[in-house]
């Protein structure tokens, strides 16, 4: 049974954030979506990590972009993993789980966006994936490389002009810090037909407030927690309904 929310970075309470076996879990845990970062290492490729540089998840140091992919595989990340590409990382999403793209640092990488888009063309998955990003502007790039591919600005604090940005961008998604949901917010999500997403959802009292109000998709990295949440009411209907 798909769990609807969204698994932050896979599942970093428990694996290595933006990793393979981070991936694998948060599928494995029937979550209807996965969040990833993406960066451009020196030769063009799209790989997923958060941070611009590789010193706090791997063994090495420096910018992710003075690096060519083939040098990057060398960097261990924890024990035994890497940095994986975008593409490896779609290719096992592919036809079992919905994946939200944060495009990071985009100035910092010229040409991301077709970049990227070419990777998710390639692959067949432009109605598997979303784009989000804080650059707007990197957005409006997408938006005229593709009228099918899903677009969310990415904010911290809900602005009015941020609506009129989602119209221009005829965006479907719109990511948004938990603390800076309103009830106002949720309503105009809902008259708009837009997917509200909020981040990040890990504690109880959280998740109990985006159970209340369905029409929100949650991003959490506590997979199993929230899960557990989400199921509860699912097993007391089941077993009301043997009894």
């Amino acid at each position: 049974m798909s769990i609807r929310g969204i698994a932050h970075r896979g599942y970093p309470v428990k694996y290595p954030e933006n990793t393979i076996s981070s991936f694998q879990a948060a599928i494995d845990l029937g979550f209807s979506h996965m969040e990833l970062d993406v960066h451009l290492s020196k030769d063009g490729i799209p790989v997923v990590m958060h941070d611009h540089t590789i010193d706090r998840m791997t063994d090495g140091s420096g910018e992710i972009r003075m690096y060519t992919f083939e040098e990057l595989q060398h960097f261990k990340v924890a024990e035994n993993e890497r940095i994986p590409s975008l593409e490896e990382v779609l290719k096992m999403a592919k036809d079992r789980i919905i994946v939200s793209i944060e495009l990071k640092n985009t100035e910092l990488y010229r040409g991301v966006e077709k970049i990227v888009y070419d990777v998710i063309q390639k692959l067949g998955v432009v109605d598997q994936v979303y784009i989000i990003s804080f650059n707007h502007k990197s957005l409006a790039k997408l938006r005229g490389l593709s009228k099918e591919l899903e677009l969310g600005p990415l904010v911290n604090k809900i602005r009015s002009s941020n609506y009129r940005l989602i119209e221009k961008l005829n965006a479907k998604y719109f990511a948004v810090r938990y603390d800076g949901l309103k009830e106002k917010h949720i309503k105009r999500c809902k008259e708009m037909g837009i997917q509200l997403v909020a981040w990040k959802v890990n504690t109880l009292e959280h998740m109990q407030y985006i159970k209340r109000n369905p029409s929100i998709l949650g991003t959490t990295d506590e997979l199993e927690k929230y899960k557990e949440c989400f199921q509860k009411d699912i097993h007391l209907e089941m077993e009301q309904v043997i009894i």
